[in-house]
């Protein structure tokens, strides 16, 4: 992160945080997970555009985020991220995503924390399904094995969820290239939120294993299980406390 990023991260969180914190009654559990040092992606669920805020708040250090492509392209927005150090990530995978992905590395080559959100902005538009964490993007396994960090898990939950008028879909599409992205998207904002910081997963016995399809896809599957557990409050010994050892490679989820 750039040190006018860094000052501009710095202001929002002491000057717009604390009053974010008491708003939305903001709590933080894990906090001590996070390394002092040493590169690590931050891997969350995504319900809200709140979730970068949360996160960014409940972590000391700073966290360079991922954010949707799209969102560069919308004047104001596009200034906020780039002024907090927010890099674009294509939602759409394929090329475009892999030569974003070129930024992360870079930075977790630095030393740094990137912040990503599998999930892209699926819940967005179907906020009421049943499953509250959509299916994992796979592409952050891929990079974290060949930069061998360290993952960080992380879960915002909320007591509240109250939904916000509807952006349109003519709005929505000019933008959002997704399946119903005609029909709108409807927005959360949050009430009560608790952002749960898991224990960090050593990747390190896959990392002289061939990255195969079918390795990632497992990889994937299991931290978005450890991001369900930390959203529903189960088997924190494990994932969040570490008073009950866990072993990624071997233990099951």
């Amino acid at each position: 992160m750039e040190i006018n990023n860094m000052l501009f991260y710095e202001f929002a969180r002491l000057a717009v945080g604390p009053l974010i914190e008491w708003h939305y009654g903001i709590k933080a559990e894990g906090k001590d997970n996070v390394p002092e040092e040493g590169a690590a992606l931050v891997v969350c669920n995504h319900r809200s555009l709140l979730d970068p805020l949360v996160v960014g708040y409940s972590i000391d250090r700073f966290i360079n985020f991922a954010a949707a492509a799209y969102s560069f392209k919308m004047p104001i927005v596009k200034q906020l991220y780039s002024w907090a150090g927010a890099f674009p990530l294509s939602i759409y995978g394929g090329e475009e995503s892999d030569k974003n992905i070129s930024k992360a590395k870079e930075l977790l080559r630095k030393g740094e924390l990137v912040g990503i959100f599998p999930e892209g902005v699926q819940s967005f538009f179907n906020p009421h399904r049943v499953t509250r964490i959509a299916a994992f993007k796979t592409g952050f396994v891929k990079l974290a094995l060949e930069e061998r960090v360290p993952v960080i898990p992380c879960a915002v939950v909320a007591e509240e969820e109250k939904e916000l008028p509807k952006i349109p879909g003519f709005l929505v599409k000019s933008y959002v290239k997704l399946p119903h992205a005609d029909q709108g998207i409807r927005f959360i904002t949050y009430k009560g939120i608790t952002c749960r910081i898991g224990r960090p997963v050593d990747l390190s016995p896959y990392f002289d294993e061939q990255p195969t399809k079918a390795l990632i896809d497992r990889i994937a599957g299991r931290i978005r299980r450890i991001v369900i557990k930390l959203y529903n409050g189960e088997d924190l010994e494990r994932f969040l406390t570490g008073e009950k050892a866990f072993d990624f490679a071997r233990d099951p989820v």
